[in-house]
């Protein structure tokens, strides 16, 4: 079963308790203007992705990648999360087909958006779509390279399509933007294999 980050279950129980989206409190007296510009300031997409290059273990990587999805999805149009909540109901449902004409609905509204793309690259794999999904995830990953969640997709579709090395790019690219990610050596022994053969 697919699910489209920041919908489902998992990403609901991956939401810490506290702490991400807590507020700055008031500058203290006497803070110049200019500083309390900087105190307040929440950090840039860019900044949390080369927090989570660099993450020391795997919760503080996750936590950063909830923060990361949040950033993703903060323009998102009430409609636009709507369509992407059905989407996931569909996929949930077992309808990756009805996913799909939700993403496109949601594509049609906000093309801008780097997620989207994702999002359906997500449902077109789960409708047995990998071409489509690929296509789509170039888009995405044209937005933002450094999505590690778009790399970790982009690995998968390529399995289906049975492209090993094109799957073993991918991964490379996931473990340099998610150095934490779980079981990282066992699928870097299997991607070797697949896309290289045994070593002689």
């Amino acid at each position: 079963m697919a699910t489209l980050l920041g919908h489902g279950p998992q990403a609901r129980a991956a939401l810490p308790s506290h702490g991400v989206d807590q507020h700055a409190g008031p500058a203290a007296a006497g803070t110049h203007a200019h500083d309390m510009g900087k105190a307040d300031a929440e950090p840039s997409l860019g900044d949390l992705e080369t927090e989570l290059a660099h993450a020391a273990n795997v919760r503080g990587a996750r936590d950063l990648l909830v923060r990361i999805e949040r950033i993703r999805q903060k323009d998102l149009a009430p409609t636009t999360n709507l369509l992407l909540k059905r989407a996931q109901d569909d996929l949930d449902a077992q309808r990756p087909l009805d996913a799909v004409q939700d993403m496109d609905d949601a594509l049609l509204l906000q093309p801008d958006e780097e997620v989207l793309w994702r999002n359906r690259a997500q449902a077109r794999l789960a409708a047995a779509n990998p071409d489509g999904a690929v296509a789509d995830l170039g888009v995405a990953l044209h937005h933002d390279g450094r999505d590690v969640t778009a790399w970790k997709i982009l690995e998968e579709t390529e399995e289906q399509r049975g492209d090993w090395q094109a799957a073993w790019k991918a991964w490379q690219h996931v473990l340099q933007l998610d150095p934490t990610t779980p079981d990282a050596d066992h699928e870097t022994q299997r991607l070797r294999l697949k896309a290289f053969g045994q070593p002689t």
